[in-house]
C-alpha cells in the first residue's frame, strides 16, 4: 500500500467524512419535515418517530453484517453495494405512501448507509495507528459534523418549498455522488494478501473475539452511551425547539446547528490535542461535562419549566461532549484488533445506533414533556458513561496488545 502524501490524506479524509456523513445527513435533513409528515400521513409524535428508530436500527444490523464482509471481501465493494443500497431506500422513501411503507424504507435506507461509517472507521485503522488513529478520526468526525450543522437549514427550507419527499429526491443525488466519489478517489486500503484463504465465517466470529475483551466492551458501552445521548437529543430536538418553544421550521436548523457546532469546535480540538495528552484523558473529560449536562437538563425540567437559553446551553455542553468522546473511543478501540478493524468497526456501530434506536424511541414514550424526556434519557446516557469510564481506568494497563482473530 502506498505511502500518503499530506494532500492525498486530506483528500482520503474529506472522502470518509463525506461518506459517513450519509447516516446523519438522512437524519438531520429529515427532522424539520417530521411535524409536517406527521400532520400528512395522521400519526402522532411516537410514528413519526419510529421512522427515526427504524433508520437507526438499520444503521445497526447493517454494520453487523457488512463489516465482517469489508475484512473478507474489501472495503471499496462493500461500500458501493451498500451506497446502491442505500440509493434504493431513499427512492421508496420518497414514494410512500404511509407511515408503515416509510418505516420499512427508512429501515432499508438505513441498511444502506451503514457501508458509509463501518467502512470509513475501517479504512482509519488500515492506514493509521494509536494517537495518529485518533486524529485522523477526529478530523473525519469533523468533516461529517458539517452535515448536521447545516443540513436542518437545508431541509427546514425544503419542506417550506417543496415538502418533506423532495428531502430523500436530494439523498437520493447525494448517494449517486458518493458512489462517483468512492470510484474516483478510493483504494482497497484491506490487501488481498491479508484476506486470502480465509473463510468468511471466521470474520464474524471475530465479534467473539472482540468481546472478549473487557478494555473492548468498556469502549464499546462508553462510545454507544455518548451517542445514545446525542440521538435522543436528534430525536427530542424538532418537539422541544418547534413545539414548545415555537420555533419556525425554517429556523430551527439554526438552534440545531448552534449546539452541533460545538461538536465541531471540540472534535478540531481533540485532533490537536490527543498527541499530547493521549486518548484516555480527553474522554475523562468529555464523560464528566457531559454527564454534568444531562443531569443539569433533568433536575431543571423536573424543577419547572425551564426557558430556551437554559436548555440550549445544557444541551450545547452535552452535544459538544461527543467531540471528545467519539474519536477516542473510537481510536482505542480499534487499536486492539489490526486484523478485525471492519468486525471491531461494525460491533461499535451496532452498540451505537442499537443504543441510538432505544434513546431516540423513549423520548416519545418516557413523557409528553419532551425536555423532561430529553433531560432523563441524557441523565442516564451521561452518568453511565462517566461510570463506564471510571472502569476503564483500572482496566487500561492491561490492553497493551493487539488481537488477532
Amino acid at each position: 500500500m502506498r505511502q500518503l502524501t499530506r494532500r492525498h490524506q486530506w483528500v482520503l479524509i474529506v472522502l470518509l467524512g463525506l461518506l459517513t456523513a450519509v447516516g446523519p445527513l438522512s437524519i438531520d435533513m429529515y427532522l424539520p419535515g417530521l411535524p409536517q409528515l406527521r400532520a400528512a400521513f395522521g400519526v402522532g409524535q411516537a410514528a413519526t418517530q419510529h421512522s427515526l428508530s427504524s433508520f437507526f436500527l438499520g444503521l445497526a444490523a447493517g454494520q453487523l453484517i457488512l463489516g465482517p464482509l469489508s475484512d473478507r471481501f474489501g472495503r471499496r465493494v462493500v461500500v458501493v453495494c451498500g451506497l446502491l443500497v442505500y440509493l434504493v431506500g431513499s427512492l421508496l422513501c420518497m414514494i410512500s405512501a404511509g407511515i408503515g411503507t416509510l418505516i420499512a424504507a427508512r429501515l432499508v435506507q438505513g441498511l444502506g448507509a451503514a457501508a458509509g461509517p463501518v467502512v470509513s472507521r475501517a479504512v482509519v485503522r488500515d492506514r493509521f495507528e494509536g494517537d495518529q488513529a485518533a486524529r485522523v478520526m477526529s478530523f473525519v468526525i469533523m468533516v461529517m459534523g458539517a452535515a448536521p450543522l447545516v443540513a436542518p437549514s437545508i431541509g427546514g427550507i425544503v419542506v417550506d418549498l417543496a415538502g418533506w419527499r423532495t428531502i430523500f429526491a436530494i439523498l437520493t443525488g447525494y448517494a449517486a455522488l458518493a458512489l462517483v466519489m468512492v470510484g474516483w478517489i478510493l483504494e482497497e486500503t484491506n490487501p488481498l494478501e491479508r484476506r486470502r484463504g480465509i473463510h468468511v465465517w471466521s470474520r464474524f466470529l471475530a465479534y467473539v473475539t472482540v468481546l472478549r475483551r473487557p478494555y473492548a466492551v468498556a469502549q464499546l458501552l462508553t462510545g454507544a452511551l455518548a451517542f445514545g445521548g446525542l440521538f435522543a437529543y436528534i430525536a427530542g430536538a424538532p418537539f422541544v425547539f418547534m413545539e414548545h418553544f415555537g420555533i419556525a421550521a425554517d429556523h430551527f436548523g439554526f438552534f440545531f446547528a448552534a449546539n452541533v457546532s460545538g461538536m465541531l469546535v471540540t472534535t478540531f480540538l481533540n485532533g490537536r490535542l490527543v498527541t499530547r495528552y493521549g486518548t484516555d484523558r480527553l474522554l475523562r473529560v468529555g464523560v464528566t461535562v457531559s454527564a454534568a449536562a444531562g443531569i443539569a437538563l433533568a433536575a431543571a425540567a423536573v424543577g419547572g419549566s425551564p426557558g430556551l437559553v437554559t436548555v440550549t446551553l445544557l444541551l450545547f455542553a452535552m452535544v459538544s461532549m461527543i467531540g471528545l468522546i467519539a474519536g477516542n473511543t473510537m481510536a482505542n478501540l480499534l487499536d486492539l484488533f489490526p486484523d478485525n478493524a471492519g468486525a471491531a468497526s461494525a460491533l461499535f456501530g451496532v452498540f451505537q445506533f442499537g443504543l441510538g434506536s432505544t434513546t431516540s424511541a423513549a423520548i416519545g414514550a418516557i413523557s409528553s414533556d419532551a425536555i423532561l424526556a430529553m433531560g432523563v434519557v441524557l441523565a442516564v446516557t451521561g452518568s453511565a458513561a462517566f461510570l463506564i469510564q471510571g472502569v476503564c481506568a483500572r482496566l487500561a494497563p492491561r490492553h497493551g496488545s493487539t488481537e488477532h482473530a
